[in-house]
C-alpha cells in the first residue's frame, strides 16, 4: 500500500473512531434522516441554518466506517459556510468519490475518499451524509427561496 493510501486510511479510521460533531444538535432547525438500502447504514443530520449560513451541524447514525467518517468530515467542512459554498463543496465531494476531476484543495480530510470510486458498492456509504445534507439545503430553499 502506498504512503498516501495509508495516510488516507488513517484519516478515515480516525474520523470513524473519533467522529467530530457527533450527537443531536438541540438548536437544529433542520433535521433529516437517510438510510442506505444496500447495507442498512443510517445517518441523521441536524443543522442550524440562519439566513444563508450554516451555523452548526451534527450527526448521529449507525453504519460502516466509511459512512461515519464521511459524516464527520462533512460537519468539519460545512459549519460556518454559506449555502452557496456548501452546495459547491457537496458537488465537489460527489465528483471526488465518483473519480471525476475536482479541485480538492477545499475538501479537507474528505480527500481521503479520493479512491472510493474504485469500490463502487462503497460509494453510497461515502455519499450518505452528503445526500442527507443536500436534502436539508433543498428544504431550506423551499422555505426561504
Amino acid at each position: 500500500m502506498s504512503d498516501i493510501r495509508q495516510l488516507y486510511q488513517r484519516i478515515i479510521v480516525d474520523h470513524a473512531n473519533h467522529p467530530h460533531h457527533y450527537g443531536e444538535l438541540q438548536s437544529a432547525n433542520f433535521t433529516k434522516t437517510y438510510r442506505n438500502p444496500d447495507c442498512g447504514d443510517t445517518i441523521t443530520v441536524f443543522a442550524t441554518i440562519v439566513d444563508d449560513e450554516i451555523v452548526d451541524i451534527s450527526f448521529t447514525g449507525n453504519g460502516c466506517i466509511i459512512s461515519q467518517a464521511s459524516a464527520s468530515m462533512l460537519t468539519d467542512l460545512l459549519i460556518g459556510q454559506t449555502i452557496d459554498v456548501a452546495d459547491d463543496t457537496i458537488r465537489n465531494f460527489q465528483y471526488l468519490i465518483m473519480g471525476q476531476p475536482v479541485n480538492d484543495s477545499e475538501l479537507g480530510d474528505s480527500v481521503a475518499f479520493s479512491t472510493l470510486s474504485e469500490f463502487p458498492t462503497r460509494v453510497r456509504c461515502g455519499a450518505l451524509a452528503w445526500h442527507t445534507m443536500a436534502a436539508i439545503l433543498n428544504d431550506w430553499r423551499a422555505g426561504n427561496g
